[in-house]
């Protein structure tokens, strides 16, 4: 069962992310904790045998959830519990829901393309940055995928737009 996350539970779920994001994915701790204070941020947990077993860090726009970071902690992998969190999560959603992945080109990235295609996710053709989170950071190209269909080129210009403007701060 999915949960708000408690803070106290912060420096474990930061942990699970320095493990499982390349460094240019994600912000520096002062920076991701203070996200906690957003009005739009929330992150949901799901506990195993009293410990975090993963997460899904969910920015909520007017017309989409976005799924920043979506993780399972190493030690609980490969055994179906991220299909299982992922589509406990969309069941409750009414809205699209868009996530960001790298490019599928080598051997990890194609196998969490298609970890997304059979959780529902549709692959979108335009092309997108996200922007550096922090001074020592570069932009990442990514691909962004959406459930339950794929977008119309209008509804990603108004993702991106606000994405760039709310999460990335970039006007």
């Amino acid at each position: 069962m999915l949960k708000v996350l408690h803070e106290d539970q912060f420096d474990e779920l930061f942990q699970i992310i320095e493990e499982s994001f390349p460094i240019d994915e994600y912000r520096p701790y002062p920076s991701q904790r203070a996200l906690l204070s957003q009005p739009h941020y929330r992150i949901f947990t799901y506990e195993k045998d009293q410990e975090l077993a993963g997460f899904l860090a969910t920015w909520e726009g007017p017309e989409f959830i976005f799924i920043e970071h979506f993780a399972v902690k190493t030690s609980f992998r490969n055994g179906g519990l991220g299909s299982k969190l992922l589509q406990e999560f969309l069941k409750q959603q009414t809205k699209p829901v868009i996530l960001e992945i790298e490019p599928p080109e080598g051997e990890l990235e194609k196998r969490r393309a298609n970890f997304y295609k059979r959780n529902g996710f549709n692959p979108n053709p335009w092309s997108y940055l996200q922007p550096a989170l922090a001074k020592d950071q570069s932009p990442v190209p990514l691909v962004i995928m959406s459930y339950p269909e794929p977008l119309e080129e209008h509804q990603f210009q108004s993702f991106k737009d606000w994405v760039y403007t709310y999460v990335y701060s970039v006007v």
